[in-house]
């Protein structure tokens, strides 16, 4: 339906038709956090970083991700709609929480799916496509931008499609290292060393420890769920959904790269060079086969492009719906498609933004991202904290052993940004820069939005609404 349609429509929450059973969940959520493009992308940069240590590595940062998804599986599971982390952490602190995150990482949405979107023209290389890497992003962008207007029924059977091919050329790499695991990858895996230089060292715990940084952001995503959300028939499960997305992200990631450390015969020549994981291919396949690795690669950024838009895009609308701007604004985010659904305004404003994107430096959008992570994780920790105390959270997934696990995860915030602040050229001037964003967009919803008539209360589905309130009634 197309959700202005009438006055009547426009007093009420809107919200999208409940279709997707869990398991579409899971494969738009794997599209979208895409362990492919992690790996193959951001895998790459910790296996030089690393070296024999990356599979302790991401051992660790996979218990580090695992503190941050079980919080926010409690957050999500308790108000399960397309506002994501941001709804769930303003629904368990209060409305200047969520206002605040929504504000914060507005700008966050472009840049993310634009640094997915670059990375395609990379790997089409080898075929020779006679355009420019900016040409190619922007007609990624765009075909992107036309797909995510299709039924999410009809999203998820695409992105599904496209899953398995990144998840097969994921098992190729450990399949081909298990098969040749050289006699001593143990001593390699359990004593880490790393090149430099051309020369092996032990690697240190400074470096082990930047590489479970980076090997945790590269695990994160399945919280990516709660923008499905308010499609499922049964939104009461998010929080095991999340965890069950979290659980085949980490082995798909952590096996290539065990796959590659232990059964690359020339680990040296590995571990020099910026695409570890093609060269370690290439030790074993054809030419003909690494192009289709290179192809299979393009097509898990396309899906994770392709699943982000839909889920951003809701995301974005979830925005409009809570009157985040000026009623123009608003009222042009929350308009849906007849036949599929689709927050064809909003798709169309992050499309744009995106393409945009495309001229921000590359420092610039690092900056942008690589702080505010650590500074959610702080609204994860202080959200089951206060949502348990009031009885907002808990009442269908509750975060295990509670309160270690949030204990946990104040030992991470500080560890994660003790590595930032070493991190003198990008990680220290994120953290500020991330502050900063924080600090005005709760401006901006202590001096705009609260000083509108009545002030400023968070909305969502008007059925996620109703339950809620009924559940803290009853708490």
């Amino acid at each position: 339906m197309d959700a202005a349609t009438s006055g009547t429509e426009d007093k009420t929450p809107h919200r999208f038709h409940r279709s997707l059973s869990g398991l579409g969940v899971i494969i738009l959520t794997l599209s979208v956090l895409s362990p492919g493009v992690s790996i193959f992308v951001s895998g790459a940069s910790i296996l030089q970083q690393a070296g024999t240590g990356s599979v302790i590595a991401f051992l660790i940062g996979a218990v580090v991700c695992y503190c941050q998804t079980a919080l926010i599986a409690e957050l999500g599971a308790a108000y399960p709609t397309a506002g994501y982390d941001y709804a769930a952490i303003g629904h368990a602190m209060g409305d200047w929480a969520g206002a605040t995150t929504y504000i914060a990482t507005l700008i966050n949405m472009p840049v993310f799916l634009n640094l997915s979107a670059i990375g395609i023209a990379i790997y089409l290389a080898p075929f020779g496509i006679p355009l420019s890497a900016t040409m190619i992003t922007f007609i990624t962008i765009a075909t992107v931008t036309a797909l995510a207007m299709l039924n999410i029924r009809a999203n998820e059977m695409l992105t599904g499609i496209f899953m398995l091919i990144e998840f097969a050329a994921l098992l190729l790499v450990a399949a081909i290292g298990v098969w040749h695991a050289q006699p001593d990858a143990a001593v390699c895996v359990l004593n880490p060393v790393h090149l430099d230089n051309g020369v092996w060292i032990a690697a240190s715990i400074g470096i082990i420890g930047i590489a479970v940084n980076n090997s945790s952001w590269a695990l994160a995503g399945a919280s990516q769920a709660l923008m499905f959300s308010e499609d499922m028939k049964r939104p009461e499960t998010i929080g095991r959904i999340i965890l069950i997305a979290f659980l085949l992200t980490v082995f798909f990631e952590i096996a290539p790269v065990f796959g590659t450390i232990v059964g690359a015969h020339d680990l040296k020549a590995v571990l020099a060079n910026d695409a570890p994981f093609e060269t370690f291919l290439g030790q074993y396949l054809p030419a003909f086969l690494l192009k289709l690795v290179s192809l299979s690669i393009a097509i898990a950024i396309f899906n994770a492009c392709l699943a982000g838009f839909v889920g951003l895009g809701r995301t974005v609308f979830s925005m409009g719906r809570t009157e985040l701007f000026t009623a123009p604004i608003n009222h042009a985010l929350t308009r849906l498609t007849r036949r599929t659904d689709a927050p064809w305004v909003a798709l169309l404003l992050l499309g744009t933004s995106t393409a945009l994107a495309t001229y921000i430096p590359l420092t610039a959008k690092l900056l942008l991202l690589s702080g505010s992570t650590t500074i959610l994780t702080i609204f994860y920790v202080l959200g089951v904290y206060i949502g348990r105390r009031s009885g907002r959270t808990g009442a269908r997934y509750r975060t295990p052993l509670f309160p270690l696990i949030p204990l946990l995860g104040v030992g991470i915030v500080i560890g994660e940004a003790v590595v930032l602040w070493l991190d003198a050229e990008t990680g220290r001037k994120s953290l500020f820069i991330c502050a900063g964003a924080y600090l005005l967009a709760f401006c901006y919803y202590r001096f705009v939005l609260m000083r509108r008539p009545g002030g400023w209360k968070m909305r969502g589905p008007d059925d996620i609404d109703a339950l809620v309130a009924r559940d803290v009634v009853d708490a």
